[in-house]
């Protein structure tokens, strides 16, 4: 079976160490929550946001538990956890952790509306499916209406921190910009404190060309645009410089409220190498090399990469899901009853923050002990076990060792026996001191 090429210039492998740099997450919802099947399509759609690096595949079950999640993340390498819960009273809560050891935070989920939802309410919305090419990269990070970090509070700069680092850091020397397209939108209004997660679509066009040539290139990267009709045109020249070739004028207002930019793109372009020399030279060089070309003075082209610059209009096509939520408070912890750093409803004293402080050394000193006492038992176990089967071996050595004594005796006695006269009936047949007995 022939074997599969694979590219190695544009599909290269990343190392174990540039790996290991790539936040991945794990979205999943627990108890209740289960049941409500709206909930259900949203840990969907907010796992179409994280991709590509996320368990879109993951299934969860009644039994699971919180911990059985967190043990799986180290051997899977991943660093965000995201948990949608709801309670008995209905309120839906969103806690964002940070892998191994936290901070938590948590939101409280005021309305939320599904990417099916947003779909219904554009005029054109645009088709995306779980496997598009559109998440294949992760999207772009936007962050709008937060206090700058050098002024922010130290709830608020854990709060950006934590956005910040929910996907890989774009390097703009190396970063490709026809690779990104999505952008996740986090803005926060001032006066509520509500924090608004919108999810886009990047969608451009060309600006310059007329709207003949637009069709053309449309209809060549996409095999569902129609061709132009040219059944009325001499020549290709009439398409290209009459305006009315298909159907009026461009407008320039078709653009007006999309942004404008200049994008530089890198093609790839083979070419003949050139040789040195002066001109003359050159000249008589390849006519020298046309005359007497062969398969054997074959000459490969040089592949080349030249930056074209095009203006595009950019323009942003939401896809849902949209997320309206506020920070309810922050754990030091990830899991359990961990310190709390903040809250957005109850305020403490220095004197409670004092005594709570004191609380949480003693828990943690108590852990420390018992986690220690623990390692000691089953260090201990670990101990009995192997003198135990230390013992068995040494016991099955000695039973070894009187075994092969018992063969040596058993061989010696059947020695002695083999040296005995041998004893036959028929020697004693005649004689009457056997038989003296035996009355007649």
């Amino acid at each position: 079976m022939a074997k599969r090429k694979t590219k190695r210039r544009t599909h290269k492998k990343l190392s174990d160490e540039e790996a290991s740099k790539i936040p991945k997450s794990m979205v999943l919802h627990l108890g209740s929550s289960l049941k409500n099947h709206s909930l259900s399509q949203l840990v969907k759609d907010f796992r179409n946001i994280m991709q590509p690096h996320t368990a879109i595949n993951l299934r969860e079950r009644k039994s699971n538990k919180l911990k059985d999640f967190i043990v799986m993340c180290g051997p899977l390498s991943v660093s965000d956890l995201f948990i949608f819960n709801q309670s008995s009273a209905g309120n839906i809560t969103l806690r964002m952790g940070k892998l191994p050891r936290g901070p938590t935070l948590q939101f409280k989920i005021n309305t939320y509306s599904l990417c099916k939802d947003v779909a219904r309410i554009l005029k054109h919305p645009k088709s995306v499916g779980r496997d598009s090419a559109e998440f294949r990269q992760p999207p772009l990070l936007v962050l709008n209406g937060f206090t700058n970090p050098s002024e922010a509070s130290m709830h608020e700069k854990l709060l950006i921190t934590m956005f910040q680092n929910m996907f890989p850091p774009i390097q703009p020397q190396t970063t490709k910009v026809e690779s990104i397209k999505r952008v996740l939108l986090i803005s926060k209004n001032s006066s509520t404190k509500e924090i608004q997660l919108r999810h886009y679509v990047i969608n451009t066009k060309l600006v310059e060309e007329n709207k003949s040539i637009k069709k053309l290139i449309q209809s060549h990267h996409n095999l569902k645009k129609r061709l132009p009709k040219m059944t009325n045109a001499q020549d290709v020249s009439d398409l290209i410089l009459d305006p009315y070739a298909v159907g009026g004028l461009t407008s320039d207002s078709e653009v007006e409220d999309d942004a404008i930019v200049e994008v530089h793109h890198e093609e790839p372009v083979k070419r003949q190498p050139q040789p040195s020399g002066s001109s003359s030279t050159a000249a008589t060089t390849a006519a020298t090399t046309t005359a007497t070309t062969s398969a054997a003075e074959y000459i490969p082209l040089e592949q080349e990469s030249i930056t074209t610059a095009k203006k595009r209009a950019i323009k942003l096509i939401e896809i849902g899901p949209r997320i309206n939520m506020e920070l309810m408070k922050i754990e030091e912890g990830l899991v359990g009853s961990s310190k709390t750093l903040y809250h957005s409803e109850i305020t403490k004293s220095q004197k409670d923050v004092d005594e709570l402080n004191a609380k949480h050394k003693l828990r943690e000193k108590l852990k420390l002990e018992r986690r220690s006492k623990q390692q000691a038992a089953v260090q201990a176990k670990l101990d009995k076990k192997k003198a135990k089967r230390n013992k068995k071996t040494d016991q099955g050595q000695s039973d070894d060792d009187n075994e092969v004594e018992a063969e040596d005796d058993e061989d010696e006695e059947a020695e002695d026996d083999e040296d005995m006269p041998e004893l036959r009936a028929e020697d004693y047949e005649n004689d009457s001191d056997l038989y003296s007995d035996v009355e007649v």
